[in-house]
């Protein structure tokens, strides 16, 4: 049944020559805004009650898109109204935003102020927190049946290729002449006031053809969704006294950890430059980590080259001083350690300091490790929904032996889905290495050959190392592995984290390059694998 709507106030223009008018008028609430200007528009938010900004000539079949920025007033609900004659009628194409946070969509028509909903609000499986971007696009199209159409995407991620939902009106009540579009919001009866920003407002011909082709696929639920946080290389910030970058990405994640679901943090190594000749910079990533520990966000850490013993030197012939380049040719390692300790393949294993800084006994649900008590070769678990995952973290271009230890890890835990992080693995152009960069023990094709191949509970592969960000999919007898390539050195204004999101029905995994510092993202992905339980 038709259900009236609450009684509205709408956003009023100011015409000077009318201005006693629309001021009485204001009161009463029965004049919507001017047309709004070109790409933006904003809504003042008053608790129950509408206000509507016209955005639009009079048509029947249109498009409309804007980027809208979740109030603080909240839950809201706020749209597209096509095909109407006044704000009293039309179509809506609705998001709400509940209080938790999770996103709807559905449509109605309105009629005399009524409104009465066209099927049921659909979760479009999306969670959103004040000040995020949300990407709106709808559409009405044909005559005899009536179609709306429905889109809904965070800012800064993939647009759906396909409408998320639909809806049909044939009924005699249907509404078949051009009307105005308006943007249309309405806060709760619990809210506060507020406003709501609307940039990139368009609306354009469009026609029921052009609609229908794009095709209609229900997006996937929330509930069935977990995200990790995959960190690159944070050399360069551990090496700056400021410290910023790494900070404040870790604050950001911890700060979107509802967001995102955020189940786990992996950090692909090289988390310093040469901290073991520079105190300082391991006493900066620990102050960055243990934001994490302190919210209960749990991590695995990977050792890359610049944490170990083997880089140290500025490379200047003749010269002790420390810098990027092999310490094995600093004229002080023969002094410091004794000339037979300076071969790049033993100091690459030298990891004391890192173990110091992060003993072993600081990572949660440690189920395992190569070598007692040391972080270089070890595994941990976490669950998700109703699926189970063992994440691998395993030391630069891996000894054999460490290998066939890993090989016995997955072979052993065959009902579980296996994360693999190391330093290096995936090149720029996103190929598997086959280099263990001239003092390595193996190679990232070896440990493919002989562990991520093999077995068809390896799911995913994380590695930096290689200053590019890249994805790669390998599928062997119907087991798909998706790999990730994730180091751009960070400096002024570039903190870069990628999200990897899980959908556990589904095996859907999708991925976003965010920049807390600047605000953006890039790198978008999405692929599917299968998932053991």
């Amino acid at each position: 049944m038709p259900t009236p709507e609450p009684s509205s106030r709408a956003v009023l223009p100011i015409v000077r020559t009318l201005a006693l008018l629309v001021a009485v008028l204001m009161l009463v609430g029965l004049v919507p805004a001017a047309p709004a200007n070109a790409g933006s528009a904003s809504l003042p938010l008053t608790p129950d009650a509408s206000s509507w900004s016209r955005i639009s000539s009079k048509r029947t079949t249109s498009i409309a898109s804007a980027a809208v920025t979740i109030p603080s007033a909240v839950p809201v609900t706020f749209g597209f109204q096509f095909r109407a004659k006044s704000t009293s009628s039309g179509y809506r194409a609705r998001l709400s935003v509940a209080a938790d946070g999770s996103l709807s969509g559905s449509f109605s028509r309105v009629a005399s102020g009524r409104e009465t909903m066209l099927g049921d609000a659909t979760d479009l499986g999306i969670r959103v927190q004040p000040g995020d971007v949300i990407n709106l696009e709808a559409a009405v199209a044909a005559l005899k049946s009536v179609r709306l159409y429905l889109r809904a995407w965070r800012g800064g991620s993939i647009k759906p290729p396909t409408w998320q939902l639909t809806a049909k009106d044939a009924s005699r009540k249907r509404l078949k002449k051009a009307g105005y579009t308006y943007l249309w919001a309405r806060p709760d009866v619990d809210t506060t006031a507020s406003d709501l920003a609307c940039a990139g407002v368009s609306v354009k011909s469009y026609s029921a053809s052009k609609a229908a082709a794009v095709g209609v696929v229900a997006p996937e639920p929330n509930s069935d969704q977990f995200s990790i946080a995959v960190m690159p290389d944070t050399q360069a910030e551990t090496n700056n006294t400021a410290n910023t970058p790494f900070l404040n990405r870790v604050n950001w994640m911890v700060a979107n950890t509802s967001r995102f679901d955020l189940r786990y943090v992996l950090h692909t190594g090289d988390m310093v430059n040469w901290g073991w000749l520079d105190a300082g910079q391991f006493t900066r990533a620990k102050a960055a980590v243990a934001v994490l520990r302190n919210a209960g966000l749990p991590y695995a850490l990977a050792i890359g080259n610049h944490d170990t013993e083997v880089v140290g030197w500025n490379g200047v012939p003749g010269s002790s001083g420390y810098g990027g380049s092999a310490y094995a040719y600093n004229p002080e390692c023969p002094v410091r350690l004794g000339a037979g300790a300076c071969k790049s393949w033993l100091l690459v294993r030298k990891t004391g300091a890192f173990n110091q800084s992060f003993p072993l006994s600081s990572i949660q649900n440690v189920g395992g490790a190569y070598e007692a008590g040391k972080i270089d070769n070890y595994w941990t678990t976490f669950n998700a929904d109703d699926t189970q995952w063992l994440v691998l973290t395993l030391e630069l271009w891996p000894r054999k032996e460490v290998v066939a230890w890993a090989k016995d890890v997955v072979a052993s835990h065959p009902n579980v889905n296996v994360i693999i992080q190391t330093h290096s693995y995936l090149t720029g152009g996103g190929k598997i290495s086959a280099s263990d960069g001239g003092y390595g023990a193996t190679s990232p094709k070896y440990l493919y050959d002989q562990v991520v191949k093999p077995y068809a509970n390896v799911k995913l592969v994380f590695s930096g190392h290689t200053g590019k960000f890249t994805t790669r999919t390998d599928t062997y007898r119907g087991h798909t592995v998706v790999s990730y390539l994730g180091n751009e050195l960070s400096g002024a204004g570039n903190n870069p984290v990628r999200i990897v999101t899980i959908n556990t029905r589904t095996g859907v995994v999708s991925s976003a390059v965010y920049n807390p510092l600047k605000g953006a993202t890039a790198g978008t992905t999405s692929n599917r694998i299968s998932l053991v339980r």
